[in-house]
C-alpha cells in the first residue's frame, strides 16, 4: 500500500480497516493490522483482528502472540495465559521466552505455584543464562 511505503501507519491503518471490513479471510491483512494496533498499543484493536485471524487459520503463533501481548497490557491474566498455553502447542519461534511469561503469569495469578515453576524451569532449560527466568524462579521459590 501507498501509506506503508510513506510510513504513514495511521493513514496505513485506516485503510486496511476500510478493506478489513470487506473482506473475510485475508491472513496478510489480519497480521499486518495486528501489528500496527500493537504499535499504537491500541489493544483492544489487536484483540479482535487476533481473534480475526484465528477464525481465518488458527495453525499459526501471530493471533496467540498478539492475544497474549494484549492480554498481559490489559491485566486479562486468563486471556494471556489462554493465548501462551496454545502458543506452546504450535512450537514457537522463543519457546524460553514464551514459558518464561505463562510462568510469571501464573506466578501472579497465584494458585498455581507449581506449574509456574515447571514452566520456568522448561524456560531455563532452553536458556540456562535467562536471567528474568532464574530470579522468578528465586520468587517462586521464596513462596513454597
Amino acid at each position: 500500500m501507498t501509506e506503508r511505503n510513506l510510513h504513514e501507519p495511521n493513514a496505513e491503518l485506516a485503510a486496511l480497516k476500510k478493506v478489513a471490513e470487506k473482506e473475510s479471510d485475508f491472513v496478510d491483512l489480519y497480521r499486518r493490522l495486528i501489528d500496527l494496533s500493537s504499535a499504537a498499543k491500541d489493544w483492544a484493536g489487536t484483540t479482535k483482528y487476533a481473534n480475526l485471524l484465528l477464525a481465518v487459520n488458527p495453525l499459526i503463533a501471530a493471533p496467540y502472540e498478539a492475544l497474549a501481548q494484549a492480554g498481559d497490557a490489559l491485566g486479562q491474566k486468563e486471556q494471556a495465559i489462554a493465548a501462551y498455553r496454545r502458543l506452546l502447542l504450535l512450537d514457537p519461534a522463543d519457546p524460553a521466552e514464551v514459558h518464561y511469561q505463562l510462568a510469571r503469569l501464573l506466578h501472579e495469578r497465584g494458585n498455581a505455584e507449581a506449574e509456574a515453576k515447571r514452566h520456568v524451569l522448561q524456560a531455563l532449560e532452553e536458556t540456562p543464562r535467562f536471567r528474568e527466568a532464574q530470579n522468578l524462579l528465586l520468587q517462586i521459590e521464596g513462596h513454597s
